[in-house]
């Protein structure tokens, strides 16, 4: 089977692509397939989340030190046996470096260097249909990449929702799901960053939780057929 890709980004740090991601490949593995993971950028603490989970090496993809060589040589095994790669960007989609494009250490430089479909995260936290002009203009902000459909985080109520996901829809993207906020912080942090997955104390359960709760509010179908063939 070909490896499906697709690429978990936002607008900025903070805004939940790591739950995203360590939910995608809990609820992904659970029904079955072989699921693998990535992270652009020299960061090593989510790679060792994603290992965790899928019981393979965490990688990661950097198109400012890495060359062009290289980058296709951990792409290629980051898809050995893997029927679904989920690559987690660092930082916003598109920040980087002062370089050109495909040079800056961009999430955006990996996306189009693969042609990987983005899936954006949008925090909903104290904005409502705001949410739509912000995925347009990440939608329409480069040719080279694509974002394909849009989650919903840290949504406060059911109509709260509905406001996201009309203005979206509004701007032509589909919605894949709203993460409903809850109380307590998803994921650990420290002054230094995330907790490190060794570090956790009940890692299992609450990655159970999380497969728990992308089955209840995401598309998960939706998901996997917008991720495209590597």
């Amino acid at each position: 089977m070909t490896t499906r890709a697709i690429m978990v980004a936002a607008p900025r740090s903070g805004g939940g692509k790591t739950t995203l991601t360590l939910a995608l490949l809990a609820a992904f593995g659970r029904r079955g397939l072989r699921v693998g993971a990535v992270k652009t950028g020299p960061d090593y603490i989510d790679p060792a989340f994603h290992a965790a989970i899928t019981g393979r090496p965490g990688l990661n993809l950097d198109s400012w030190c890495m060359p062009n060589p290289l980058l296709h040589g951990v792409m290629a095994a980051a898809c050995e046996d893997v029927d679904l790669l989920v690559v987690e960007s660092a930082m916003g989609l598109f920040d980087g470096l002062s370089l050109p494009d495909g040079e800056r250490g961009a999430p955006s430089d990996i996306a189009a260097f693969f042609g990987i479909p983005v899936l954006l995260v949008l925090d909903m936290s104290g904005q409502g249909q705001s949410v739509g002009p912000i995925a347009q203009g990440f939608a329409r902000w480069s040719a080279d990449v694509r974002v394909s459909g849009v989650v919903l985080n840290r949504v406060a109520s059911a109509r709260h929702e509905r406001l996201g996901r009309e203005a979206v829809q509004a701007a032509g993207l589909p919605v894949y799901g709203a993460l409903m906020r809850q109380g307590g912080q998803v994921l650990p942090e420290r002054h230094l960053g995330l907790v490190q997955a060794r570090e956790h104390g009940n890692l299992a359960g609450w990655l159970a939780d999380l497969a728990d709760k992308a089955e209840r509010e995401l598309d998960l179908d939706g998901i996997l057929s917008a991720a495209a063939p590597l």
